[in-house]
């Protein structure tokens, strides 16, 4: 072994030397991937679980090594890594197929037969993918000189079609704030959304072509971004609220806890099929001279990545922090303690259309009910329409002021709106800046 002039503390193994290491080491993987011709055997969560951990392994022995800085290691070394991005995407959807009847209980569930059916559609293309991987490995391990060994590989946990749960036998006794981390959760919840809609996530890409959204529109990043989001939010809910009397109590709570579960294991699906694209087959820093990014191209079907990216993942995320987002709506009026307050009409043409879509996207902004109150009629702030019909109202009635009544927080802003004359002829003040987001949106 010799030593690299450039650093005295860092060895050098020759080329020849290491392939007997790496023969050792990558037998067991081998025998995992081996198991995609075996129909007996279930692809199941607890056989991605093994994948990803002898993936895990192994990658990081490669690069203990330095081996994709070696040019005849690195198609090897990027084939290990892209198995471990597929084997980890397909054991984040398959968990939630497993726990999905945990997570929201078919309460309140209109979407768990369509999402599943396309689950599983999806999850056919990942061994047709890993397999591919497997016989470009068995080829380059070859040409390297490796020979594949048979290595016993215990199964009996794939085999495993449903996890026993234990009785439900420990509650919490501690309800001093539950109430206000249940406000911050759904609170926090809607801020996740927003951030979705904010890249535009939530509209339909109809693009064909991967390299037009990925890194530009989708990347690595944004994934992990909004996956932590949420992992916070579960976070803080297991923390203060599971097992209280209140998540016993209020059905909504629980449900929320579900709807937080299942898109970020999505995002978790997402940013690694993401970082697959990016890293591995397109963007990546590989030595283009090698052909190793365009050989990886030849063994993804780039129009079933797409589907499983756009079609399916996207569309399920936002389909489940849209209905998320409605809960948080529903647990923030719970608990709400509503005010009214009497406010000037707009000068000098009342609610028309630019007052009441701003008066309509500060209640929207804070997820609480507020009312108008005109002639003994309620009208929903929410809705533009009804603002302009309140307007017509107040207009025939020569009044100079409307009541509304809601929560504190989105009347607070509404004052704010109020003392600028709805913004007729001003620019949105500082303290509602959120406003020229929503109205882009």
């Amino acid at each position: 072994m010799k030593t690299d002039s450039s650093s005295s503390l860092t060895p050098i193994i020759s080329e020849e030397d290491f392939l007997p290491l790496v023969q050792k080491q990558c037998q067991t993987f081998l025998a995992v991937l081996r198991f995609l011709r075996n129909e007996k055997i279930a692809v199941n969560k607890f056989y991605y679980f093994t994948l990803m951990q002898e993936a895990e392994r192994l990658e990081a022995f490669l690069d203990d090594h330095a081996a994709r800085a070696n040019l005849r290691w690195l198609f090897f070394s990027e084939l290990v890594a892209c198995v471990r991005n597929f084997s980890l995407a397909g054991f984040h959807l398959l968990h939630v197929l497993d726990r999905y009847s945990d997570y929201l209980g078919g309460n309140r569930d209109s979407i768990r037969g369509d999402f599943e059916k396309e689950s599983r559609d999806t999850l056919d293309y990942f061994p047709e993918v890993l397999g591919r991987f497997y016989e470009e490995l068995l080829n380059e391990a070859s040409s390297q000189g490796i020979e594949a060994q048979e290595v016993s590989v215990p199964t009996e946990a794939w085999r495993v079609e449903a996890t026993p749960h234990l009785p439900y036998t420990v509650y919490s006794d501690n309800s001093s704030d539950e109430t206000e981390r249940i406000i911050s959760i759904a609170q926090s919840y809607r801020r996740t959304l927003k951030v979705f809609k904010q890249h535009r996530l939530h509209r339909k890409i109809k693009t064909k072509d991967l390299s037009k959204i990925i890194p530009s529109k989708l990347n690595e990043r944004l994934m992990d971004e909004l996956e932590s989001y949420l992992h916070n939010i579960q976070s803080e809910y297991d923390t203060h609220i599971r097992g209280s009397k209140t998540e016993k109590s209020n059905q909504w709570v629980i449900t929320l806890r579900g709807l937080t579960a299942i898109p970020m294991h999505l995002f978790e699906f997402l940013e690694w099929l993401v970082h697959f694209y990016e890293r591995h087959e397109r963007h990546g820093c590989v030595n283009e001279e090698s052909g190793v990014k365009t050989r990886i191209s030849e063994l993804v079907d780039n129009d079933r990545l797409l589907s499983c990216i756009v079609d399916f993942a996207l569309y399920y995320c936002n389909r489940y922090l849209t209905e998320g987002n409605e809960v948080a709506e529903r647990i923030l009026s719970m608990y709400v303690d509503p005010i009214t307050c009497e406010l000037p009409i707009p000068k000098p043409q009342g609610f028309h259309a630019r007052p009441s879509t701003y008066v309509s996207l500060i209640v929207q902004e804070h997820g609480t009910d507020v009312f108008m109150s005109v002639g003994g009629k309620d009208f929903n702030c929410r809705s533009v329409l009804e603002l302009i019909e309140a307007g017509g109202l107040l207009a025939d009635m020569n009044a100079e002021s409307a009541l509304f009544k809601g929560d504190k927080r989105s009347l607070d802003d509404l004052k704010i709106l109020a003392e600028h004359n709805y913004c007729e002829e001003e620019d949105i003040p500082v303290e509602l800046g959120y406003l020229k987001i929503l109205r882009n949106l």
